[in-house]
């Protein structure tokens, strides 16, 4: 019983069943343990969030160099592999959650839960609707990096028989039906009506446990990845791959059909959380807000600071409307957030890393990205000198720049004129950056700080010259723990569903007035005019009316959604789906000269920082462990492995 007992078997060394579920506060902690299993989205170590090319680590031998350390940029340095795979999420190596060991667990759950005697029915419904849907997002979970994958309905028992054990690998289509099934059996009884078993509001202290709104938004997020092109008749990268009973394992024809049903499936979940009177995050300057107001010297005088409040506290004031789902198991106390290591230090302690790293950076990539003010990408923009956005100018003394660039120090071309989510959540050379009362004026060059690398902290510094902002919280300070303040890291937020309804609806039905609607109330939040405004402006745009057609919607959503859910986990799952991660992810990371730059001159060199691999198709999915597939000879190995 040896081969992948991990997947269906009864979980050994585990307490008495009868002890495990005799009393409701012993069943609530076999709830917790269920919870367990679900993937980190906020320790360095633990993240797939580091996967893709957004993010820059300290570049030395003893973080970049470590084989156990951030195994997310290991992925994208060609370290993976069947022998030794990274983020092994289907058996738990090398830092991964082990989710086939979760979906035991829930399993046990589900199959034991009737016995405990001291708790309410209206308690043991809503435990058990919470399970089902944690069992369902551990299966689309392993989907979405493994492809078709072993669905583990029911745990067997010890005595089944070695056929019954040896799992085999189901069509994808396969794969996200059961999950979907899964979550409706959830919300919906045999004729359609929605059940009220799982609750759709917690506590305070239950908050990030599962509810109806998250449910529904989980099931929309599934069924937008399977219509997405790397799932949806991709005979160009899989006609020939089929398990072991010679099954296709991907739809070889395009479904549109598929988009429908995601569509459908989002505007519930946006109804949902409209129900709920979830909506974007506006930052209340009179008061309401969980985060001290900095900024009365510039309210009112800065053209963008209202819109940047609102974009980086849509983040960082902890539960707020718009968080749909977050995921609260991130210490402030321990080190290794991705908060710790991104967070810059305070000129009066520059040797003093608790809590401030300063060394996790963003991608030269990553830096074009944003918009222009006009909102368009900077080589669409004829207002923007695109040929000569490296040239080094003076920051104006302008209102526009007012209260996040430092006035008559210099900078280049490429920094001057962008959209606010920009300045909101990138920190670059002669900057200003909130940190606890305190407005740093940001230098990102040698010998320079803060920000900067020099003598006494050689490896600790923004190894690219670009930091981000937009995961530290603005009241968190370096050096004492108790100044770290702890926040959810999003999972899903409204943004994310009204960008999914927008990409849903363009696949399904082409560009119209409905297809805008909730693209513009995000460009709208982040202080940009609506996409038929400034897409049908000929002195602005150099292709114009690009969104009226079904191909050019699809940009300006696609890159709406890299530019809004930027450094949030989302990236590479967005690239990978919609079959794009070729055109980025096998070039090299880029940065500044922030190595030995002391000049503007110096400093502002484009410089390969880091090598990157991917070939297509074969990293477009994960492998399984060798062991796994020596073991099971029902398993097929993933194309390319």
């Amino acid at each position: 019983m040896s081969s992948c007992d991990y997947l269906n078997i009864v979980p050994d060394n585990t307490i008495e069943l009868e002890t495990m579920f005799e009393t409701q506060e012993q069943a609530y902690g076999a709830l917790s343990t269920c919870y367990e299993y679900m993937p980190n989205w906020g320790w360095l170590n633990n993240s797939m969030s580091l996967a893709g090319d957004e993010f820059i680590v300290r570049l030395d031998g003893g973080e970049s160099g470590n084989p156990d350390r951030m195994p997310g940029e290991k992925l994208m340095k060609g370290w993976n592999s069947a022998q030794n795979p990274y983020l092994c999420y289907w058996n738990g190596g090398k830092n991964a959650s082990a989710l086939y060991v979760g979906i035991r667990y829930c399993n046990l759950f589900l199959e034991n839960i009737d016995k405990v005697k001291d708790i309410t029915d209206e308690d043991r419904k809503d435990w058990i609707a919470q399970v089902k849907i944690l069992k369902a997002y551990y299966h689309f979970y392993l989907a979405r990096l493994y492809g078709p994958i072993c669905i583990v309905d029911k745990n067997l028992t010890p005595s089944a028989s070695p056929s019954e054990v040896r799992l085999k690998r189901q069509p994808v289509d396969v794969c996200f039906q059961y999950v979907v099934d899964l979550i409706d059996e959830v919300l919906y009884d045999e004729n359609g009506n929605e059940k009220t078993d799982l609750k759709d509001d917690r506590p305070n202290e239950f908050l990030g446990m599962v509810d109806r709104t998250i449910a529904k938004a989980i099931k929309a997020v599934v069924l937008l990845t399977q219509a997405s092109p790397l799932f949806n008749g991709n005979a160009e990268y899989y006609s020939n791959f089929k398990n072991v009973d010679g099954e296709l394992l991907f739809p070889m024809e395009k479904d549109n059909e598929k988009w429908k049903r995601a569509l459908d499936a989002t505007k519930v979940a946006i109804d949902a959380a409209h129900a709920r009177n979830k909506k974007l995050y506006k930052y209340n300057a009179d008061g309401g807000a969980n985060i001290e107001f900095f900024d009365k010297d510039v309210w009112g005088k800065s053209e963008i600071v209202e819109y940047c409040y609102n974009n980086r506290y849509s983040i960082l004031d902890p539960w707020n409307d718009e968080l749909i789902w977050g995921y609260s198991n991130v210490g402030s106390f321990d080190q290794g957030t991705f908060q710790h290591a991104s967070q810059c230090r305070r000129p009066d302690n520059q040797s003093v890393s608790d809590y401030s790293w300063q060394w996790l950076c963003a991608s030269y990539r990553m830096g074009e990205l944003y918009y222009t003010k006009n909102g368009v990408p900077i080589n669409e923009d004829q207002t923007f000198d695109y040929d000569n956005r490296l040239d080094i100018v003076t920051i104006p003394n302008d209102t526009y720049h007012l209260g996040y660039m430092q006035p008559n120090e210099k900078t280049i071309k490429l920094y001057l004129n962008r959209e606010p989510r920009f300045y909101s959540w990138i920190a670059v050379d002669n900057c200003y950056w909130r940190n606890q009362q305190t407005k740093l004026e940001m230098h990102m060059k040698y010998d320079e700080f803060p920000g900067g690398r020099y003598s006494t902290k050689q490896d600790d510094f923004y190894w690219s010259g670009i930091a981000i902002k937009k995961l530290v919280h603005p009241e968190s300070l370096n050096e004492h723990a108790v100044r770290m303040v702890r926040y959810p890291n999003p999972i899903i937020r409204l943004a994310d569903l009204y960008l999914m309804y927008a990409e849903a609806y363009n696949e399904y039905y082409g560009p119209d007035a409905e297809a805008y609607r909730y693209l513009n109330e995000v460009r709208k939040r982040a202080g940009l005019p609506n996409v038929e405004t400034v897409w049908s402006d000929g002195t602005i745009v150099k292709n114009i009316n690009k969104h009226q057609t079904q191909e050019g919607l699809r940009e300006i959503i696609q890159a709406e959604r890299l530019i809004e859910l930027s450094f949030e986990g989302h990236r590479y799952f967005d690239l990978c789906r919609w079959k794009r991660a070729g055109e980025f992810f096998v070039s090299s990371v880029k940065g500044w000269n922030a190595r030995s730059g002391r000049t503007y001159e110096d400093f502002y060199q484009v410089t390969e920082l880091q090598a990157r691999t991917w070939e297509t198709p074969k990293n477009y999915l994960f492998p399984i462990p060798l062991d796994d597939i020596n073991k099971n000879p029902s398993l097929v190995q993933n194309p390319g492995w």
